[in-house]
């Protein structure tokens, strides 16, 4: 039941939060806004949610996968509550406050906090690499978002993050900055977690496209762009993870190359309106989670927990 409250609490906190950021955005932007001229596609909208909620269950059970790689038992529901109450500090400025809010949660069930801050910067170097491989596919395959110098960088990317996530490395840095003797990772569960971000970066740039369709009715033939755009700025954005704020980078980094397929005051547009109706699928998103959850408790009073605990044997 405390655990619960905990949870809830931070989940209040950081919607609280988001939604003020929300609020501040449109009010920052509303010039923009109330110039633009209107005509949404709602089911583009609709059908960028739905995927958006597929999307989101990869990184979570992702998550998952790697939390009990390295020798976490907590039941799968805990994970996943922890994951979506902290989820939201993604949106707000400085990216390192969705670690603290994970090892906070995880701290009062006895796990390492440290162990939580290297296993999600795993996941970060992870989801970095992914991000990179999409943009260099789509750039092998003939879509090329940015100019040919910047090819370089994210092979870099991928060689340095290679380097970082291999099973040796991976297990140094548990020992030595997480403080816990951890079972070493497989390249087999290596492979298979970069796999579940490259889907997901996949899945998150036809997000961003289908939003950019219902807002601007940008064509279908730029689709393969759009995708690598989304995923390369992802992949710089990771650049400025460890300043006191990177708010705003996405947009700007957008901004600049959706010029190459739509006028500059559009792409400004584009860029604000998928800022603000992201971070209103994420309260939606969150919200449902919780809100189903409570519904489960209320349907199933003996029942603790939606997913069964880990089984130890």
């Amino acid at each position: 039941m405390l655990r619960s409250l905990r949870v809830r609490l931070l989940a209040l906190f950081s919607i609280v939060v988001t939604f003020a950021i929300l609020i501040y955005i449109i009010y920052q932007g509303r010039d923009t806004l109330l110039t633009y001229d209107w005509q949404i596609d709602w089911c583009a909208v609709a059908l960028a949610f739905g995927v958006l909620i597929a999307t989101f269950a990869i990184v979570a059970f992702t998550w998952v996968a790697e939390m009990r790689a390295v020798g976490s038992t907590l039941p799968m529901s805990v994970h996943l509550d922890y994951y979506v109450a902290s989820h939201l500090f993604r949106r707000l400025p400085g990216t390192i406050w969705y670690i603290a809010g994970r090892s906070y949660l995880y701290r009062q069930q006895g796990e390492s906090a440290r162990l939580v801050a290297v296993v999600s910067s795993l996941e970060l170097v992870l989801l970095t690499v992914g991000a990179a491989l999409v943009t260099v596919m789509l750039w092998v395959a003939g879509f090329q978002p940015v100019p040919g110098g910047y090819l370089w960088v994210l092979i870099a990317t991928v060689g340095i993050g290679a380097l970082l996530i291999q099973p040796r490395s991976s297990r140094w840095l548990l020992k030595r900055i997480g403080k816990v003797d951890a079972p070493q990772l497989r390249y087999s569960q290596l492979i298979c977690w970069l796999f579940s971000y490259v889907v997901a970066w996949i899945g998150s740039g036809l997000i961003f496209y289908l939003l950019a369709y219902a807002f601007t009715g940008l064509g279908s033939e730029h689709l393969p762009y759009t995708i690598g755009a989304w995923a390369l700025v992802g992949a710089l954005s990771t650049l400025v993870f460890f300043l006191p704020s990177n708010f705003g980078f996405t947009e700007i980094g957008l901004t600049l190359l959706m010029t190459a397929v739509m006028p500059m005051s559009v792409a400004v547009v584009l860029a604000l309106t998928v800022r603000v109706t992201l971070t209103a699928f994420d309260l939606l998103a969150v919200g449902l989670w919780f809100g189903g959850e409570a519904i489960w408790r209320r349907v199933n009073p003996d029942a603790n927990l939606p997913f069964p605990p880990v089984n130890k044997d």
